[in-house]
């Protein structure tokens, strides 16, 4: 009787389910597929409004309010950094894994053990030009998350046996990277063209190996000031609940420090482009790195000069990477991109390249640039698929707390116009062939790039020279000259 109903149940489930497909064969076949679906509108962009008010210590709050889910993210921003302090080098990178370390309160453990249950993470970090303190949590443990996140701030021990922990693990990652070509040319190129400045400083092993357990003390307490500080709220909490907060957490993180009076040396003069080239013997590959300075950030090119890196190798279809990835098959992946900074930032053009292809893969390169200056004027097609690359993803930065959080903190933390998105994307939208060519000049000079190349010098040394585009200096490691008989 039961195997009756059962195949009286499956008939009926095959009647249903051939009813529907004929029904839903019947609609679809309405559809004319051989005509493409119209276009929708661009999504907007919207920068959420905010409020700004000063809290008794001197941190200036901001707050976004979002209230569509029980979601709230902290995020305090601190100006200034290890340039502006006269930090020694490699100390800024061991600040935040040390401050997770225990404090007089809590062990290392009870404090993972705490955040454990708040279901969150606490994130320091301590930069070359600013620095960061914050979570993210739910509205109901936000207040237990706090308390947390000042226990850590104020009063974290920097126990020397977690350094030592720390400091072998960094010295082990570092002497792995040594072996690997892009690390090498990463920590050259910043040298190359900033010299003595700090923006060239690369951290080694003796770095590394210098640091005490007081630099990080002082340096956390140097850093994490009130006067210096900029706190984002966004998410579930009123204007009212953050000032009450945040003031009651704060009574213990005392009003003290200078407020950073921050100064940023000009770029070196750049010398004739000149090749760097850097053995690495037995290496399949090489690493290519053509590098430029560029304006600060905020720089009335800023809008043009994204367009111009979009149309040379910020783009998949970008021309560096058309060419010498997709129509040559010489690399994975060559790209572009612009390192902002509010003092001189830097534009490189990037690629790994197959070691028999070095010489080849610098000619397309050079040529691509010099296209870019004007010779091959950039297209309508280009300048759309840059602009919309741009623009058209900044709708969805704004769909989530921290999106919406960084895209208020750049407005507010370099004290830009309120409107200033809105004037980057009229920037970007009215940016023409000639505004590339000109950025492409200024920016990425093709008489005065320094070009990094760390590969196997026995096989590709003889036919970079050969490619006669400029000079050859042969380096070592760590970017000292090498005298060749």
């Amino acid at each position: 009787m039961k195997r009756t109903h059962i195949t009286y149940a499956a008939a009926a489930m095959t009647v249903s389910a051939s009813l529907s497909a004929t029904s839903f064969a019947q609609k679809a076949s309405t559809l004319d597929r051989g005509k493409q679906p119209a276009v929708g509108a661009a999504p907007t962009f919207k920068v959420p409004s905010w409020t700004v008010d000063t809290l008794s210590n001197g941190v200036r709050l901001v707050v976004v309010e979002k209230h569509d889910l029980p979601i709230v993210s902290l995020s305090i921003h601190f100006a200034g950094g290890t340039d502006q302090l006269g930090t020694k080098a490699g100390v800024s990178g061991f600040v935040g894994s040390m401050m997770r370390e225990g404090t007089s309160l809590r062990t290392a453990d009870q404090l993972n053990n705490d955040l454990a249950l708040l279901g969150t993470g606490l994130q320091f970090a301590v930069g070359n030009e600013s620095g960061v303190a914050g979570f993210q949590s739910l509205s109901r443990t936000f207040d237990a998350t706090l308390s947390v996140m000042m226990d850590v701030m104020l009063h974290s021990t920097f126990p020397a046996d977690a350094l030592e922990r720390l400091r072998t693990q960094s010295l082990s990652q570092y002497t792995r990277a040594q072996d690997v070509v892009g690390t090498i040319a990463a920590q050259l190129t910043p040298k190359l063209l900033y010299g003595d400045q700090p923006y060239g400083r690369v951290t080694n092993d003796a770095d590394l190996k210098a640091v005490t357990r007081d630099d990080i003390a002082n340096l956390a307490r140097a850093f994490f000031v009130p006067v210096n500080a900029t706190a984002y709220i966004v998410g579930d909490m009123t204007r009212a609940q953050a000032k009450s907060t945040l003031e009651a957490a704060f009574k213990s993180w005392p009003k003290r420090g200078n407020k950073l009076s921050v100064t940023y040396a000009a770029a070196p003069a750049l010398n004739a482009t000149t090749i760097y080239l850097v053995d690495m013997p037995n290496k399949p590959q090489s690493q290519l790195v053509l590098g430029h300075t560029v304006a600060p950030e905020y720089s009335p090119d800023m809008p043009k000069a994204d367009v111009m890196n979009m149309i040379m190798g910020g783009l998949f279809q970008s021309r560096l990477n058309a060419n010498i990835r997709e129509a040559k098959g010489y690399s994975y992946g060559f790209n572009s991109g612009i390192g902002w900074r509010k003092g001189p930032g830097s534009v490189r053009a990037q690629g790994a390249v197959t070691r028999e292809k070095t010489d080849s893969s610098l000619i397309e390169a050079m040529k691509e640039i010099r296209g870019l200056t004007g010779a091959v004027p950039v297209t309508a097609d280009e300048l759309t698929a840059a602009k919309n690359s741009l623009t058209l993803s900044l709708p969805s930065t704004v769909q989530s707390i921290n999106g919406i959080s960084s895209v208020v903190s750049r407005v507010v933390d370099n004290n830009l116009p309120k409107d200033w998105w809105a004037q980057y994307i009229a920037g970007v939208n009215a940016t023409t062939s000639a505004d590339v060519a000109a950025m492409t000049k200024k920016y990425v000079d093709p008489d005065h790039l320094a070009i990094v190349i760390v590969g196997d010098g026995a096989k590709i040394d003889a036919a970079v020279r050969a490619t006669n585009i400029a000079p050859v200096v042969r380096l070592d490691k760590t970017g000292k000259p090498i005298i060749q008989p």
